[in-house]
Order: C-alpha cells, then structure tokens, then sequence
C-alpha cells in the first residue's frame, strides 16, 4: 500500500496504541503518553504523534483536556476495537464522493434525530455546540465541528448510520481545512448550526434536511470544482 510522507509514522504510532488497547496495558479512562515521550520510543517526529492524536480524538477513540492531557473514551473495548478498526482504515478516497455519501446518511440521519431525539441527546446536542462555538479560532475547531455533527447522528438512533458517518466525516473535514480556507463567515455557519439543533428540537424534519443542504453547499461545490482524487489522507 503506498502512503503520502509520513504516513507510514502516523500509523505506527496508531497500531502502537491500539497494541496498548488491546493488551490491556491502557485502559478507557486512561492518559496517553505524553507526545514527547511517545516520539522517543517510537522513533517518530512529534509531528507524526500528534497528526495520530489527532485521528484518534476525530474517531472519537479519545478526548483531550486542558488539565488531563489526552484521554482514552470510556468506552467498552469492544467498542474501541471497531472504532480502531475504522481510523486504520488509509485506502486514499475520491474527494467528491465522500461528500456525496457524507450528505446522504447525513441528510437520513437528521431525519431520524428529529423524530427520535429525547431530552438527553438534545442536552449532548446543546453541549456539543457550545464546545464548538468556544473553540472555533482554536486549533480544536474541526474536531470540535465533527463532534457536534456525530452528537446529532447519534441522536438519530441508528447505530449503522452513526458508525458509517464516524469512518468518513473526519477525512471529508480535514481535507477541507487543508486545502481551502473556507470564506463562510463565522455568523452564517454559527446560525446554520443552531438553525439545526432548533429544527431537531422542534421535530422539524424537513427543516433539518433544509439546513443540512443550505449548510454544505459550499463544501459540496467546493468538491466538484476542487476534487482531488487520492492521496489526501496523512
């Protein structure tokens, strides 16, 4: 299998961990060396450690905070093995496809939250959207972006549509925050946002997948016009 530069480290550091996972020698709610630390006993840049940290934390494998450092989820293990298992996956993707797949179970999966939310996921919906409005002129922007999307899927109930989301929607974000800086004022995707937790709150179905369509609009021409096949993963 070829790799873009670099790739090869990344996913060392990824099979590592999961090593760690499996072994039991890390547990869910455990801290993940620190990048340094990592990178010396590996043999990797930091670079490559943190570009694996940051996979893993788009896959939702782990959380980081401030104080803590880098978290593994609390998630059962069989849980994490499949969640592993889909951020190892690195065949190179059509660009433009991606985005067409992400815009179909999205558009379901909005559907679904809007019929089948409870108070519980609109309280996670709420959370997640709030953590992504603090971080939007940070570095955790993007993660923070896939986080809120993944609460709304999850408030969906399907737990097939909800997984297939989590494999693609991080590569289709990341691609888009490296090769374009995107135009779209902080107000209007600010408003997209919460025109969609309202349209979930209020059972607005065909309101949800109205927003959804009006809010990847431009990532959707941006794949058309831009669409660079392979090779855009690390």
């Amino acid at each position: 299998m070829n790799y873009a530069p670099g790739h090869s480290q990344v996913e060392e550091v990824l099979k590592y961990i999961k090593e760690q996972l499996y072994s039991g020698r890390l547990q869910p709610g455990e801290r993940l060396p620190a990048e340094r630390r990592l990178a010396e006993k590996l043999g990797v840049g930091r670079a490559h450690v943190r570009t694996a940290f940051q996979k893993l934390e788009f896959y939702g494998i782990v959380q980081t905070f401030p104080q803590s450092g880098t978290v593994v989820a609390r998630e059962t293990m069989q849980v994490l093995e499949r969640m592993i298992a889909d951020a190892l996956q690195i065949q190179p993707y059509d660009f433009a496809s991606l985005v067409y797949v992400r815009e179909l179970l999205e558009t379901e999966a909005l559907r679904l939250c809007a019929r089948n939310r409870t108070e519980e996921d609109l309280a996670i919906i709420e959370e997640a959207l709030s953590a992504w409005e603090d971080s939007f002129v940070t570095d955790d922007r993007v993660s923070k972006d896939f986080a809120y999307h993944q609460a709304l899927a999850r408030g969906a109930h399907n737990s097939v549509i909800a997984s297939l989301l989590l494999v693609i929607t991080p590569d289709v974000l990341r691609y888009y925050q490296r090769y374009r800086v995107c135009s779209v004022p902080l107000e209007e995707v600010c408003y997209e946002h919460r025109e969609l937790l309202r349209c979930v709150r209020e059972r607005d179905e065909e309101g949800c997948v109205a927003m959804l369509q009006r809010h990847l609009k431009s990532i959707r021409e941006f794949s058309r016009t831009n669409n660079q096949e392979n090779h855009f993963l690390e």
